[in-house]
């Protein structure tokens, strides 16, 4: 167990409690949240009122599933948007992102995604009470996009602000001097 995970534990111990702005429900701010067979620890960010918009519950019924393995995909998990290629059957519980050109929500997972560097976006809460999909420029998408030729070094791919702000650098800054 890491340290950031035993913190979220022994955070979800305290009595202290938030009304949730947008479900209503009253929760912690850390805690337990399962779907579909899994369970995971997170702690919500606090909003401009310092309460949190949802309760942990009904983060839990945010949850999708991977349209590519079928793991769960949590609020917050990094994901990717792939096009099916072949005779790839499309599972009930894939969530389409876009339908021309097909685009599925899957998950970053090892078996799963080809490289960190097709993460596409994150999942979050939507204004619906569902998730819907934050989109981010891909590792390619930056790189392409960028004014002049640059590598791109990620840390963490499932921080958001890294995501948004990446990390260029033109390769002349690496050459030996």
């Amino acid at each position: 167990m890491s340290i950031s995970n035993l913190f979220l534990r022994l955070g979800a111990l305290s009595p202290l409690r938030y009304e949730a702005v947008k479900c209503g429900h009253y929760t912690q701010r850390s805690g337990s949240v399962s779907a579909f067979g899994r369970t995971i620890t997170t702690k919500m960010p606090k909003n401009d009122n310092g309460s949190v918009d949802y309760c942990l519950d009904c983060i839990g019924k945010m949850a999708i599933r991977c349209a590519w393995c079928g793991d769960p995909i949590f609020i917050g998990d990094p994901i990717t948007l792939y096009t099916p290629r072949g005779d790839f059957q499309v599972p009930e519980h894939a969530v389409i992102h876009n339908k021309e050109p097909l685009q599925l929500v899957g998950c970053l997972g090892w078996d799963c995604a080809e490289t960190g560097a097709d993460r596409a976006g994150f999942w979050l809460p939507g204004e619906n009470g569902k998730g819907r999909v934050h989109r981010v420029p891909t590792a390619y998408e930056a790189i392409l996009g960028a004014k002049e030729p640059s590598m791109m070094i990620v840390g963490d791919l499932s921080d958001m602000k890294e995501a948004v702000n990446p990390t260029l650098i033109p390769p002349e800054s690496q050459k030996a001097k």
